[in-house]
């Protein structure tokens, strides 16, 4: 499968180039680059387009993956969906939960992949802290941090028409959180967002009720870097870092404190693109596609209440 693949790729963003372009060579996959602001730098690419609806018709990609600025995700999933490719959108994938439902409708009526691109918990350090646990009922708190340094002027993520803002740019990975940890029914669920002067969401925090465990996640542009996930259990914690960025080059730590006695565990390096690529790849091939839109309508309708 993953021979004859071959995948278009919408936008040469600095995701790409960092994530994605390595496991793809590395993969030998195949695959068209479409970017309307770079100049031609990789040679490894079939063929540059300078135009997104060109490329769409007549390329013979199986599978487009989206990598544009957050508002452009929905028009362009769509695009690639009424031309019947099968579709992988970098988080968020839409603004909306509207645009959400739209989108698997489409991905539904037409039998098509739709992914949205959240990947950090593909990284083996996830799985081991979940055996750390029983299951997610021995988890009754989860904590998660995630600060980085303000963007910079003119960075999309600072502006509003271009689906900038901290809930779009870092709301997948709460609501992520949420729906892979929470355990039950979630019962209640309350936010707080902070905006500029510009309206725009700078920060934000969230509290989860589930039937079994609690979550509180707090996100922000600007402040003191931190980039955490610790899990509460009886007599219990755990703690990683660099959740929900982990770098593909370096191993990593677990602490973990069961009756006062902490424990540190090395995690070897880990590519969280290049597992969630084989998963996706799995599923294409098995044509089960229902489990990757439950997802995208869970999240996106957490994420929308977040503002």
């Amino acid at each position: 499968m993953e021979k004859k693949l071959k995948i278009l790729i919408l936008g040469y963003s600095k995701l790409f180039r960092k994530r994605i372009l390595k496991t793809l060579i590395k993969k030998k996959i195949k695959f068209y680059i479409a970017s309307k602001s770079s100049s031609r730098k990789e040679r490894k690419a079939l063929k540059w387009y300078r135009d997104y609806k060109s490329a769409l018709e007549s390329s013979d990609a199986d599978l487009v993956y989206i990598s544009l600025q957050n508002s452009f995700h929905y028009f362009w999933a769509k695009k690639a969906l009424n031309n019947n490719y099968h579709v992988v959108v970098d988080k968020p994938i839409t603004e909306t939960f509207a645009q959400a439902k739209e989108l698997v409708k489409i991905a539904k009526k037409r039998k098509r992949l739709l992914v949205e691109a959240t990947f950090f918990n593909y990284h083996r350090q996830f799985k081991k802290v979940l055996k750390l646990f029983k299951n997610k009922k021995d988890i009754e708190y989860i904590n998660s941090n995630f600060i980085i340094p303000f963007p910079n002027n003119g960075s999309f993520r600072l502006n509003k028409k271009q689906g900038g803002g901290c809930a779009m740019d870092m709301g997948s990975y709460a609501a992520s959180i949420s729906r892979i940890l929470g355990s039950g029914k979630l019962l209640n669920i309350k936010s707080n967002v902070y905006k500029n002067k510009k309206d725009l969401i700078i920060s934000f925090d969230v509290y989860c009720k589930f039937e079994h465990n609690k979550y509180f996640g707090y996100f922000s542009f600007g402040g003191e870097y931190k980039n955490n996930l610790t899990l509460f259990g009886r007599e219990k914690q755990v703690e990683l870092n660099n959740i929900f960025s982990p770098p593909s080059q370096k191993n990593l730590k677990i602490l973990f404190k069961k009756n006062n006695i902490l424990k540190i565990t090395k995690i070897k390096k880990d590519n969280i693109f290049e597992n969630f690529l084989k998963e996706v790849l799995l599923e294409l091939s098995r044509k089960k596609f229902d489990n990757y839109y439950k997802k995208i309508l869970l999240d996106s309708k957490f994420r929308e209440s977040i503002n």
